[in-house]
C-alpha cells in the first residue's frame, strides 16, 4: 500500500462519525514519498469544515493547535534531513486530534440536527443527525450524515417551535432506547410545563397499556442553535419494533379519526356506528371486515366472544389511563388499534399536550365546553378535572358490560399509587423537574419560547408568570382528578 493510498483510507474514516478512534490503522502509516504528498494531505486536513457547535471547544482548539503546528512545519523546515518522516508523524497527530473530537454535551442529553434545506411538512430532506447523552452519562455518542428529517404533527406542525420526525440511515440505539430508524421529536410546545406527554407514555407503560412507547427528553440544536427542550420516542405507526405487527400474517394498524379529517386514501367507516378510522398499515378491506366485526360483537355485549376478538386486557387498561390523563382528542385521532395474534389490541397511546387539563375554555367547540364543564355542558362545574372522559364510542359500550367495568375499577385500583405518584412531592413531576429543569429553564431563556404567551387556540387561556406556577397548575389539576375517579369508581 502507498502513502497515497493510505491517505484515501485515513480520509474516508475521518468523514464517518461512527468510525471510533481506535479503529483508525494510525500505528501503519507509511511515510509520505514526497513533498507535494504531504503538502496536499495536511492541507486537505487542515481544510476540515466542522458542523458549528457539534464539537467541545477545546477539541477544536487542539485540532487547530495540531492544524499550525503541521503547516508551520510544512512551509519552514523543508532542509530537515527527516523532513518527511516528520511531516507524517504530524499528520498523523492532526489526524488523531480530529478523530478524537467530542460532540459537546451538557446536563442534558442532546440532539444536533443540521439540514441540507429547509424541513416541511410535504416529505423528508436530507440531513445529519448527532445524538450524544448528558455529561456524565454513559450512552454512547453517535452521528449519521445520512438522516432525513421532516415536520411532523397537525396543529402542532403550523407552532414556531416545530415537532419533527427523523429517519437514520440505520437502526440505531436512541438514547438507550430499542433499536430503530424512525424517531418523532415532540417540541410539545402547547404545552407550557413541557411534562405531559412524557407523563402520559410513562404511565402508560406503567399500567401495562399495549406497546406503550419509550421516551426521553433532550435538548434539540438545529443548525447549531438551540431550539429548546424535546421529548424524543418511538414513533406510534412503527409497527416493526414496537407493536410487533407482522403484515404477511394479516396485522394492521388502525387509527380512529373524527369525520372532518382530510380524506386518507386508505380510510373506512364502521357499518353500524359509522365510526371513521384510517389504516396505517395493513391491507385496508382486511382491516375494515375485522374491525366491523369486532364493532359488533362489542355492540352484542357478549363476554365470550368479546373476550375471543378483544384483548380486553388492553382495552380496561387503556380506558384507566385514558380517564386519569383527560385527553381532549380522545376518539378524535388519538385512538390506535392493533389486529395481531388473531386478536384486537387497544394501543400504543400518543400525543397528550392537550390533557390534564391544558385545554381552551373559549374554543368555539362543544367538545372544549365538555371538557371544562361549562355550563349547560357536563357537571356546569367549570372544573375539568370532573367527569368521566373515556366512556364514549368502543369504550362506552364496553363499560355497560358488569365484566369490563370491573376489570375497570380493577385496573384503578391497581394504579391508584401509581397516579398518587404523578403528582405527589416527590413524585414523577417532582423527578423529571430535579433531572430536566435546567433544560425547561433554558427553553424559555436560551431557546426563546415564551412562557405566558398561548402557541395554540386549543391550549389553556391560562397566563402563567413563571414555569413553577404552570407546574402547579398541572398537580393541583392531577390531584383534583384522582380524587374524583376514586369517587367515581367507588374505591
Amino acid at each position: 500500500m502507498t502513502a497515497a493510498m493510505l491517505l484515501t483510507v485515513f480520509s474516508s474514516c475521518v468523514r464517518n462519525p461512527d468510525t471510533p478512534p481506535a479503529s483508525l490503522p494510525g500505528n501503519e502509516i507509511l511515510a509520505f514519498t514526497d513533498e507535494k504528498e504531504a503538502a496536499d494531505a495536511i492541507y486537505r486536513l487542515q481544510g476540515t469544515k466542522f458542523e458549528t457547535g457539534l464539537y467541545e471547544k477545546e477539541d477544536l482548539l487542539a485540532f487547530e493547535n495540531a492544524a499550525a503546528e503541521a503547516v508551520r512545519y510544512l512551509r519552514r523546515n523543508k532542509d530537515d534531513e527527516d523532513y518527511l518522516e516528520r511531516c507524517t508523524e504530524l499528520y498523523r497527530a492532526l489526524l488523531t486530534a480530529k478523530e478524537s473530537m467530542r460532540i459537546r454535551t451538557g446536563d442534558t442529553p442532546r440532539v444536533y440536527i443540521y439540514c441540507m434545506e429547509e424541513p416541511t411538512t410535504e416529505g423528508y430532506v436530507p440531513c445529519s443527525v448527532y445524538v450524544a447523552d448528558r455529561k456524565d452519562g454513559n450512552l454512547p455518542s453517535f452521528g449519521d450524515t445520512a438522516a432525513q428529517i421532516r415536520i411532523r404533527g397537525n396543529s402542532t406542525a403550523a407552532a414556531e417551535k416545530k415537532p419533527f420526525n427523523i429517519i437514520l440511515s440505520s437502526d440505531r440505539e436512541m438514547l438507550g432506547m430499542e433499536k430503530g430508524s424512525k424517531w418523532a421529536l415532540l417540541a410539545n410546545h402547547f404545552d407550557k410545563t413541557l411534562l405531559r406527554n412524557k407523563l402520559a407514555l410513562d404511565l402508560a407503560m406503567e399500567a401495562g397499556c399495549f406497546a406503550a412507547l419509550d421516551s426521553r427528553m433532550a435538548e434539540v440544536y438545529v443548525n447549531g442553535k438551540l431550539n429548546g427542550l424535546y421529548l424524543v420516542c418511538e414513533p406510534v405507526t412503527d409497527g416493526k419494533h414496537r407493536t410487533g405487527i407482522d403484515l404477511s400474517a394479516g396485522d394492521f394498524m388502525v387509527e380512529r379519526v373524527k369525520k372532518w379529517a382530510g380524506e386518507e386514501k386508505h380510510m373506512f367507516y364502521t357499518s353500524k356506528m359509522g365510526l371513521r378510522f384510517d389504516v396505517n398499515y395493513g391491507d385496508d378491506r382486511q382491516a375494515a371486515a375485522l374491525i366491523d366485526r369486532a364493532e359488533a360483537v362489542i355492540l352484542s355485549g357478549d363476554e365470550e366472544t368479546i373476550w375471543e376478538i378483544l384483548d380486553v386486557d388492553s382495552f380496561a387498561s387503556m380506558v384507566a389511563v385514558q380517564e386519569m390523563v383527560k385527553d381532549c382528542d380522545l376518539f378524535y385521532g388519538n385512538c390506535h388499534l392493533c389486529w395481531k395474534d388473531g386478536k384486537l389490541f387497544c394501543g400504543p397511546m400518543w400525543d397528550m399536550d392537550l390533557s390534564m387539563g391544558n385545554v381552551s375554555v373559549r374554543h368555539e367547540e362543544d367538545k372544549y365546553r365538555l371538557y371544562n364543564n361549562l355550563s349547560p355542558f357536563g357537571d356546569g362545574s367549570g372544573d375539568s378535572a370532573n367527569g368521566l372522559w373515556a366512556d364514549g364510542e368502543w369504550f362506552g359500550e364496553l363499560l355497560k358490560c358488569a365484566f369490563f367495568r370491573d376489570l375497570v375499577v380493577e385496573r384503578f385500583r391497581a394504579l391508584d399509587g401509581v397516579f398518587a405518584g404523578l403528582y405527589a412531592d416527590g413524585g414523577e413531576i417532582d423527578r423529571l423537574i430535579n433531572e430536566y429543569g435546567n433544560a425547561m429553564e433554558r427553553n424559555y431563556t436560551d431557546a426563546g419560547w415564551k412562557l405566558n404567551e398561548r402557541a395554540s387556540p386549543y391550549e389553556t387561556r391560562t397566563r402563567f408568570g413563571t414555569y413553577e406556577e404552570a407546574v402547579s397548575d398541572l398537580r393541583a389539576w392531577l390531584q383534583r382528578r384522582h380524587t374524583f375517579l376514586k369517587n367515581a369508581y367507588g374505591f
